[in-house]
């Protein structure tokens, strides 16, 4: 059954893998819709499977294993059939409250009956007898009801981790402990503690103790109806139990799926704000003016310069309107000093790609959606951002060498200047939250209200500052709908393939067929880096990350290696991939094929690439398996 169970999900992957790359489906869909047949798939698997079943008894396969080398294993009841024992035990449980808090109710009536044929000349002596007959009942009683109370909820703990996403999904131990909130013994003796406590005389304490009781006898009425005796295992109660064990996963996939990465939703939220106020101050265009007149004429160091200064401003915005923005102005640049078309084009490519590496809204969702340490994740990148750079230098001086420039065609960069001045302090205002956040290590959030408070106050004495302002600040937000929207199906897809059905279904398969030793990761990844082309597996804004869900939820590998990987083959996808919208525009400004690009920088990149796998490879899989 699990074999069978996970090659469907396997199936199920493929199919919308190959939806993807051949674009019948855009990852806009395809990721919400893959998280729904994850589980639905799991959880016809779990409802089919019998009572008793040996599987891997790890959660993940990143924990311990035998000294064998193979996963540990354990044979006992099924994931349903937990649910089903809980869900009768609970019953149980609370039926039995119900009736010691009635136990309870009775037992101080009697006593308080009992103490009617006391003398009153007697009534001191008799009220501490009374007071000692009380306090005993209410110490035998508390004492079973505490019992009760603790064996529902290790009951509870038996099934918490399968359903608990704290805090968006509180799970069936914070549901048990509201119903048992609800058999309000604790309150019940408290108060009868008090009266007797307090109480002058034994007539005080009996009619402050019958004024307690009444109250406790009405809600007798209606917790007998709420809690009856535990169901019988019936037809019936099957039946419910399914219902209920499907709608407690749907509940955790899109309660606890949709808020998965709501902190990088926010992020991206303001990052879209941040970079449409960029656009309207026209700090990008100036810059790259600015670089340009700076550098000369000296064909390699104008093409150096834009491209740092390209990496600079994508390290904060991005988009296509970026790209093109920048891009009638940088091209034409780039060729006016002699570059090649598809030297300039790759020039300002791999630029883009450096600086979306170090994007704030990026390192926020990869902080989110892999669970790594800021430090961890910043090695990463810095990584990235080094191999990026000289993979770039290289590009610039192949791109313009002098028997290449002769035989270049250089053109006039007539671009429009920008129409108003940029004060040179805003010029500084693209590298403010990037560096507010990989330095001074604030979030993103706050990185990028700073900025735009700091650009504002460069610009507040304009006319019509403030209007500016918010105007970019709503188109800004619009504008990052669809990747917010996006990151909401990467939410879901990831709390799907975390869910324990998943998991146990996909774990054998995947911990078998993703190697765990150095050289085997260094392999893989290096030689399928390719893959993240054309909308592939790999792709890291695509299947990328339903592939690193799945390696997260299933493999031996550890996080790092897992995102490294990934990035690694983004390099590919970033500067390669034809199927971008930028290298669509980029190949149509100027004049070549998008497959040109694609033919030219493939092999620089793509080594580019490999050095990122061997690097994470040593750093985070050990010779023998994953460190």
């Amino acid at each position: 059954m699990t074999l069978t169970i996970g090659l469907l999900l396997l199936v199920v992957f493929l199919g919308f893998a190959a939806a993807m790359f051949l674009e019948r489906l855009s990852a806009l869909l395809a990721l919400p819709l893959m998280a729904v047949a994850f589980l639905s798939v799991a959880l016809v698997g779990d409802l089919l499977q019998p009572e008793t079943v040996t599987e891997p008894a790890a959660p993940d396969a990143r924990a311990a294993r035998t000294r064998s080398g193979t996963p540990a294993e354990r044979t006992g009841p099924s994931r349903f059939a937990q649910w089903q024992a809980f869900r009768w035990q609970r019953a149980a449980y609370l039926a039995e409250l119900a009736r010691t808090y009635r136990g309870l109710v009775l037992a101080l009536q009697v006593e308080l009956r009992g103490s009617d044929s006391v003398p009153a000349v007697a009534s001191m002596d008799a009220l501490g007898g009374l007071r000692g007959r009380l306090l005993g009942v209410l110490d035998r009683y508390a004492e079973r009801d505490e019992a009760l109370r603790r064996a529902a909820l290790e009951r509870a703990a038996l099934v918490e981790a399968q359903f608990a996403r704290p805090p968006h999904v509180p799970g069936p131990r914070a549901t048990l402990e509201d119903e048992l909130k609800a058999i309000a013994f604790a309150t019940l003796a408290a108060d009868v503690r008090q009266v007797v406590q307090s109480a002058p005389d034994e007539e005080a304490a009996a009619a402050a103790l019958a004024l307690v009781l009444d109250r406790a006898q009405g809600a007798l009425l209606a917790m007998q109806g709420r809690y009856p005796d535990a169901p019988p295992r019936d037809g019936w109660f099957t039946a419910r139990g399914v219902a209920s064990y499907v709608a407690a996963h749907f509940l955790l996939l899109f309660r606890a799926g949709s808020l998965q990465l709501y902190a990088t939703i926010i992020a991206t939220i303001f990052g879209g704000m941040f970079a449409m106020y960029v656009r309207h101050l026209k700090i990008a265009e100036r810059l790259v003016y600015w670089t340009a007149e700076f550098a000369g004429e000296r064909p390699f160091l104008i093409a150096l310069n834009v491209f740092i200064v390209t990496a600079v401003v994508f390290t904060s915005v991005g988009g296509l309107g970026t790209v093109i923005m920048l891009g009638t102005i940088i091209l034409p640049i780039l060729r006016s000093v002699g570059l090649g078309p598809i030297a300039a084009a790759g020039t300002f490519l791999i630029a883009i790609a450096l600086g979306g590496t170090l994007n704030p809204v990026a390192r926020r969702l990869w902080l989110d959606f892999y669970g790594l340490r800021p430090d961890e994740l910043d090695r990463i990148l810095w990584i990235m951002v080094g191999l990026y750079a000289v993979c770039g230098v290289a590009w610039i001086a192949w791109g313009t060498r002098r028997r290449l420039l002769s035989s270049f065609d250089a053109v006039a960069a007539d671009g429009p200047r920008p129409a108003a001045e940029v004060p040179a302090r805003l010029l500084l205002a693209p590298l403010v939250p990037v560096a507010l956040v990989y330095f001074a290590r604030i979030e993103e959030i706050s990185a990028f209200l700073v900025t735009l408070a700091y650009m504002y106050l460069c610009v507040c004495l304009r006319p019509g500052a403030t209007r500016q302002l918010s105007r970019a600040l709503i188109e800004g937000a619009q504008a990052v709908m669809p990747p917010a929207l996006l990151m909401i199906g990467i939410g879901l897809l990831v709390t799907a393939l975390g869910t324990a059905p998943v998991q146990a279904y996909l774990r054998p398969l995947l911990a078998a067929a993703v190697p765990a030793s150095q050289a085997g990761y260094i392999a893989l990844f290096a030689l399928a880096a390719p893959l993240a082309l054309y909308r592939g597996p790999l792709n890291v804004w695509g299947m990328g990350l339903a592939v690193s869900a799945t390696l997260l939820a299933t493999s031996p590998l550890p996080p790092t290696a897992i995102l490294g990987a990934i990035l690694a083959a983004g390099m590919l996808q970033g500067v390669c991939d034809p199927t971008n919208t930028a290298n669509v525009w980029i190949a149509g400004f100027q004049g070549v094929g998008v497959n040109q690009i694609l033919r030219y920088t493939l092999l620089p990149v793509w080594l580019a690439a490999a050095a990122a796998v061997v690097i994470f490879g040593v750093l985070f899989v050990g010779p023998g398996g994953a460190l």
